[in-house]
């Protein structure tokens, strides 16, 4: 269900795109509205590594029932490693924050 969804939003955020951008090929036109639109797009990277952040109890609770226990225990571990990294490429690959090439 949740993967027809992503499925669906990504179709209607193309045909939003095509529109908002009226079937050019000009790639001006292109780089300026991506330009004007990354900082929201970097705001929902960070929004939605938070709501992961936030929902991992939730996801190892919704684990098959046929993976032990040991194995909950250490995806449940992995919570703060796995987000903190995802942080790290989100300031450092998506924003350049150290390097000054930020938005």
């Amino acid at each position: 269900m949740a993967a027809l969804l992503a499925v669906i939003g990504l179709a209607a955020f193309v045909v939003v795109a095509l529109i908002a951008l009226g079937f050019r090929d000009d790639l001006e036109v292109l780089h300026q509205v991506i330009g004007r639109i990354k900082p929201y797009l970097a705001g929902l990277h960070l929004l939605a590594i938070g709501a992961l952040w936030l929902a991992w109890p939730w996801l190892t609770r919704r684990l098959p029932a046929h993976w032990p226990d040991e194995a909950r225990a250490a995806f449940l571990g992995a919570r703060h490693r796995i987000c903190i990294g995802l942080l790290f490429i989100e300031l450092i690959v998506v924003l350049g924050i150290p390097f000054g090439h930020s938005m």
